[in-house]
């Protein structure tokens, strides 16, 4: 008769030794009984393959990112000074931000593993067992993945502050524009914060990953740098003992979520409209060009919501109710690493004037009527 899987162990507060050796057997049987015996022969060299692929994943992401990217940075600066004003020094540092984090994710080659109460994320990058770099790579990496969302409702809000409020344009101006990056950059401080002292390693977490690592990844949880909440454990009487700075931390990481969203929300609602209602008021170049620059937008925020925004948060959200996911919560490390090569090609697909040039098809560069719609 098959035999039913062992549930994840649950965790006591006091890590005494004599606890972790029950715990390490309690975790040995459990997973013997769950995998078969031939199974368990190949799970190293399974590992090794499930690593590897991984690894030609984020390499070639961050390739084809720098490609992609430096190809729309080349059209910004040359080509889009009289389409689109002060937007093209917003869309350049989106451009930028996707050439650094493909270099970070190709550094930290971020490996996830779901299991129990916990996530776990850890570098498998050349530094990850050099504790103070593996540490502040992998809290960079998850920084700058709350980079994407932040950044892309400041492009949202330029677009609504030059189309539905003009008259406050003068503040973002020349070196005024810079402001507008004020809370990205605040963002990420407080996301890198969240992760590096709201999900940091501690003793119960490393002795909880530590035989399902060595089981799914042939790594030791004492030697690897990892970061991930850890929701709750189990106290001497059987009551499950709440983690809560790892709880606040994913609040928070949800909270930005929201926040960004809402901003963008809200802006392209607004946009939407404003195109709608005053379609008659500008030359049909102008409302072309705006049109494009909204559509862009818009796929530009739903490929991250489907690729990063909703993965993450269910990889967050299935270890609260314990629903076992394993290895499969590397399809987020492998979407992620994937996005940054992709996002450049809706800005060259959606705009007329880059795909033109793409695609030797430019005859001569369409320019607005009216410039001050786009920022100058």
């Amino acid at each position: 008769m098959h035999q039913k899987c062992v549930k994840a162990p649950r965790i006591h507060q006091k890590n005494s030794p004599q606890f972790i050796q029950c715990l390490d057997a309690f975790l040995v049987q459990g997973i013997r009984k769950c995998v078969k015996a031939p199974r368990m022969r190949q799970s190293t060299e399974y590992a090794s393959t499930v690593i590897t692929v991984l690894h030609i994943i984020h390499y070639f992401g961050s390739i084809a990112a720098q490609i992609s990217n430096a190809v729309l940075l080349y059209l910004i600066i040359k080509k889009a000074g009289t389409l689109f004003g002060s937007y093209r020094y917003v869309m350049g540092v989106f451009s930028t931000y996707s050439l650094i984090y493909a270099w970070i994710d190709a550094a930290t080659c971020p490996i996830m593993l779901i299991y129990g109460p916990a996530f776990v994320v850890y570098m498998d990058g050349p530094f990850k067992y050099i504790s103070w770099i593996g540490n502040n790579i992998v809290c960079l990496y998850c920084g700058l993945f709350a980079l994407v969302i932040s950044l892309l409702a400041t492009q949202f809000y330029y677009r609504y502050v030059v189309f539905c409020r003009p008259e406050i344009m003068s503040h973002l101006n020349g070196w005024k524009l810079a402001r507008l990056f004020i809370p990205s950059i605040i963002l990420v401080i407080i996301y890198f914060t969240i992760v590096k002292f709201g999900m940091a390693m501690t003793s119960q977490k490393i002795n909880f990953v530590k035989i399902p690592l060595e089981i799914f990844y042939n790594e030791n949880s004492e030697k690897v740098q990892f970061f991930g909440p850890m929701y709750y454990g189990i106290g001497v009487n059987g009551e499950k003992i709440w983690n809560v700075p790892d709880l606040l931390s994913a609040f928070g990481c949800f909270l930005i979520i929201v926040i960004c969203f809402s901003t963008i929300a809200f802006c392209a609602t607004k946009i939407y409209l404003q195109l709608k209602s005053k379609s008659t008021h500008f030359s049909a170049k102008t409302i072309e060009m705006n049109r494009q620059l909204f559509v862009t937008l818009i796929f530009q925020t739903l490929l991250p919501f489907i690729t990063m925004y909703s993965p993450v948060g269910l990889i967050l959200t299935l270890p609260f109710f314990e629903i076992p996911a394993g290895r499969a919560a590397n399809f987020v490390g492998a979407s992620l690493a994937i996005y940054p090569c992709l996002e450049p090609l809706i800005a060259m697909i959606c705009i007329k004037d880059f795909r033109n040039i793409i695609f030797c098809t430019q005859r001569k560069v369409t320019t607005p009527s009216q410039t001050g719609t786009f920022g100058k």
